[in-house]
């Protein structure tokens, strides 16, 4: 059988390879039912070949390798205000410091110390090393000193220098001509963020095609079309070799590039097959690259779905998984506003070219066509309407792509299609609907680095609640951290907030959040026993103070028969009063106070109270110290089981039934 129409079985086994050894072993139950699909509708010796070809696909993969050369040359492919990247002869590298008056396609020879690229700390946050490694950035460095630089007035830079100005025309060429955006256009870029239509502005596959034609639309009068195919691609060419590294324009070139050269042996979906194996076989990380898996999977569905009637509707439906999953909701207006946007969109592209080869005399048209598309944005995001999901698990994921698939095949052969709507609209709304059905609840402690934020989940959302924020001076903690993990696990709501005291790493991040996640009642003070749901909560009685850290509210909690007790910052003098207090206090679970500094946390208190388990919040190498040598020494010799968020990162305490599980899944 010729590979011919083939090529993507290779692919998709090559694929699904790779998701084992870097997501997941259980997508080895996917490559078997996979390997069953082959054996069934191509025998055993096409598996022979796909299994050979993954092999060696496999075997020879490239690695990010980092590098720790303290010396390191290249040339700079992107910067900004902070950093640059460098690329040498064997990687990239991501270099803080000041590098003032260099550009890009400037030569610098550097001497660097490098620093440890973080990871996730949270369940489902962004991870900094996946990400850097998806884009070939191996290390994090900062610079020590400038050893040989050599300055070059490159075409980028020419054209970066044709288009600057403070002007929005200038700011949106940036952005569709060099894929950079400036400090005017980052809010605006964020709203579309929120009403995902991103991608129809990021410089993608779409604007390659759109350049190609306006090439051909120049052409035509001049060349033989044989020739305009070739010189177009010859012109792209050029200008993607000229702009910093794009993903998406890459793939759309490629498969343009392949399809031209070698139409009369390979088809549309052979060559994406290829480049798709071609990219994945250059970096694996790539697969974390959001560009790379939404360009790609929606350029595989337009080639399956090929020309229909209702082409934008069924890529939409394609969308659905990736945006839960990024963004944890769905806006309504997206679909809408792919269909009204993408024409405007194409005739701006193209205007914007024209001013960048011409000159002013576009601008007035620009700037109008620029007003129009800014009073779509603003009139879309203040009637959004958004459906919120938490984040999708692989069995939703696997169930909405089967039935999606099966309507593709449908609609290729035209056979109604109304039995897979329905099933994709009940999965939908099943998936809406779990937190009302979860039959577990946790006790989370948030990573927030030096600071404190519990979260409690109750099952069936009988209540969210919320023990302090964490806060940090030089970043949002609430819009990097909180909300982002909030969403994640379907929360939207939370019922009770309470803060212990005003200390900025207790409460800083508290403005934010209530900006960006709805709170029902917030507690700041002595008040009577709550119950929220199945969680009773006591504040205990404390002396009052004009310390701000012995002034903290100080909470018994009770969540299945485990008793919680979260200490603020108190000191050693609260710890004896509440011994004298309550004289019968027992708990399980202490949340051990000031991140686990000497101030507290004596001998005395953990007598008196005998918890199990010590949780302690802290972030990692701190200013402070935090938690003292003498802390944990005290707790081991009590027997109690410590847990640390600058070690482990996130921990949770999951109940079910009556029954208690702690997890750590970050702890190395």
């Amino acid at each position: 059988m010729s590979l011919r129409y083939h090529l993507i079985y290779y692919a998709v086994a090559c694929l699904l390879g790779v998701l084992v050894m870097l997501i997941h072993p259980v997508f080895l139950v996917l490559l078997i039912i996979y390997a069953f699909f082959i054996i069934r509708h191509f025998g055993w010796g096409r598996l022979v070949t796909i299994g050979l070809v993954m092999i060696f696909f496999l075997v020879f993969i490239r690695w990010p390798q980092p590098t720790d050369e303290p010396i390191i040359s290249g040339y700079i492919i992107s910067r900004d205000e902070k950093s640059i990247v460098l690329k040498t002869t064997k990687t990239k590298i991501k270099v803080y410091g000041e590098f003032i008056g260099y550009e890009v396609g400037d030569e610098l020879e550097i001497e660097v110390n490098y620093f440890e690229i973080s990871r996730a700390t949270n369940d489902n946050a962004f991870d900094y090393r996946n990400y850097l490694y998806s884009q070939g950035i191996t290390n994090n460095a900062s610079l020590l000193r400038l050893i040989n630089s050599q300055k070059h007035n490159t075409l980028f830079q020419k054209l970066q220098k044709r288009i600057d100005g403070k002007e929005l025309v200038n700011s949106y060429a940036s952005m569709f001509i060099l894929g950079i955006r400036d400090e005017m256009i980052n809010d605006y870029y964020h709203q579309l963020t929120e009403l995902s239509i991103v991608h129809l502005f990021a410089l993608s596959g779409l604007h390659i095609h759109i350049l190609r034609r306006l090439i051909k639309k120049v052409l035509i009068f001049l060349l033989p079309e044989y020739l305009i195919n070739y010189l177009s691609l010859i012109i792209i060419g050029v200008y993607m070799y000229i702009i910093p590294y794009n993903i998406s324009f890459m793939r759309a070139y490629l498969v343009m590039l392949l399809m031209t050269l070698f139409k009369k042996y390979l088809n549309q979906l052979d060559c994406f097959s290829l480049v798709a194996m071609f990219f994945v076989f250059m970096n694996p990380y790539i697969i974390y690259n959001l560009s790379f898996v939404f360009s790609y999977f929606m350029y595989l569905i337009i080639i399956l779905i090929n020309h229909h009637r209702y082409l934008n509707e069924i890529v939409y439906g394609a969308s659905v998984p990736i945006v839960i999953s990024i963004q944890y909701r769905i806006n309504i207006l997206s679909l809408f506003l792919g269909i009204i946007l993408t024409p405007l969109i194409s005739v701006l592209y193209q205007l914007l070219w024209l001013y960048v080869i011409f000159g002013n005399f576009f601008k007035p048209v620009i700037s109008l066509v620029i007003e129009v598309l800014d009073n779509i944005v603003v009139f879309s995001t203040d009637f959004s309407f958004f459906i919120n999901f938490s984040k999708p698990s692989l069995f939703f994921i696997l169930g909405y792509y089967y039935i999606y698939f099966k309507l593709i095949v449908k609609i290729n052969i035209k056979q109604r299609i109304h039995r897979e709507i329905l099933l994709l609209l009940s999965l939908m709304i099943m998936f809406y609907f779990k937190p009302y059905y979860q039959t577990f609840g946790q006790v989370v402690m948030i990573d927030v680095g030096q600071g404190d934020c519990f979260f409690i989940q109750q099952p069936y959302n009988q209540g969210n609640i919320l023990i302090d924020t964490g806060g940090l001076r030089n970043k949002d903690l609430a819009a990097l951290t909180l909300v982002p993990y909030l969403r994640s696990v379907g929360v939207f709501k939370l019922d009770h907030v309470f803060i212990s005291h005003d200390d900025f790493d207790h409460s800083g991040a508290y403005q934010s959040l209530a900006d960006q996640i709805e709170i029902g009642h917030t507690i700041t003070s002595y008040q009577d026993k709550f119950k929220i749901g199945q969680v009773e909560i006591e504040i205990l009685k404390t002396p009052e103070s004009t310390d701000n850290n012995d002034s903290s509210l100080v909470l018994l909690v009770t969540i299945n028969k485990l008793k919680y007790l979260f200490t603020g910052d108190i000191s050693n003098a609260v710890e004896r009063q509440l011994i004298n207090d309550y004289p019968e206090l027992k708990i399980d679970v202490l949340k051990v106070s000031h991140h686990g500094s000497n101030t507290g946390t004596s001998a005395a208190f953990l007598n008196a109270i005998k918890p199990k388990i010590a949780l302690i919040s802290c972030g990692k190498d701190n200013y402070y110290g935090h938690p003292h040598d003498d802390v944990i020494t005290r707790l081991n010799d009590y027997g109690v089981k410590v847990y640390r968020s600058d070690e482990m990162g996130m921990v949770k305490i999951v109940y079910y039934g009556n029954d208690n599980y702690i997890f750590n899944d970050f702890n190395d």
